[in-house]
């Protein structure tokens, strides 16, 4: 196998990069093959370099893109380990109904995929929000729901649980969905899809060896898995 580059999701190098430089040496000794690790500071880097790379961990929007236009290919992604969304309140008054969020503005980042998860729970309740006022980040939301600009809001799970306790103590959860549909991926250059099986194979292998469990603990990873034809039918579904 030749030498490889890794380009992973900012999301999830930004408060652990140690965790995948470990990942990288881990494969790197099983493959006998260098990878090397291209750590992007933030989206906008990792936007305009991830197509050159051999292999992306990438979100599930970028994954999709990655596939449809760059006609990359999907490998793996971690098991029970699922993009979800949380509704939130401010921090003062009784708790809300979630359904007291029907015609209510709801402050989110209005394009990114956790908006539409959130969306797609609410609408299957019959639940409409009255509009959705866009922020540029998840804090910026936070602030907007604590101030009272916006009564409720959308988050990233993920950015919820990043935040410190000052930052949850503006807000209170409502809900957090469980649609189980949207994840992470490795994606892979079309040009390698045929010639990746021994790096699948160590990574599916990795939590039944000690030393990689150890490693995935580190990125709070259980197991890779493959994705089955429902799963991406599901993901391009709440991708769309």
């Amino acid at each position: 196998m030749k030498d490889l580059t890794l380009k992973v999701c900012p999301h999830d190098t930004v408060h652990n990069p140690e965790g995948w430089y470990r990942l990288v040496q881990y494969l790197t000794a099983r493959l006998g093959t260098k990878i090397h690790f291209e750590i992007s500071l933030d989206f906008a880097e990792f936007h305009g370099s991830m197509t050159g790379a051999s292999v992306v961990y990438a979100n599930p929007s970028d994954a999709i893109q990655l596939l449809d236009a760059h006609h990359f290919c999907p490998l793996l992604r971690p098991g029970e380990t699922y993009d979800e969304a949380m509704l939130v309140a401010g921090p003062d008054g009784p708790l809300p109904e979630l359904d007291a969020i029907n015609g209510a503005v709801v402050a989110s980042v209005e394009n990114l995929l956790p908006t539409k998860i959130a969306l797609k729970m609410l609408r299957e309740r019959g639940i409409t929000p009255a509009s959705v006022a866009h922020h540029d980040s998840w804090l910026s939301v936070v602030r907007s729901v604590w101030n009272g600009e916006s009564p409720f809001g959308i988050l990233y799970q993920d950015a919820y649980n990043e935040l410190s306790p000052q930052g949850r103590a503006m807000i209170r959860v409502l809900q957090t969905t469980s649609e189980r549909s949207a994840f992470h991926m490795f994606t892979a250059r079309p040009d390698l899809c045929d010639d990746l099986s021994a790096l699948t194979a160590a990574l599916t292998a990795m939590h039944s060896d000690p030393e990689g469990m150890s490693v995935m603990r580190d990125i709070t990873i259980p197991a890779w898995i493959p994705i089955s034809d429902d799963e991406m039918t599901g993901l391009r579904a709440i991708c769309a």
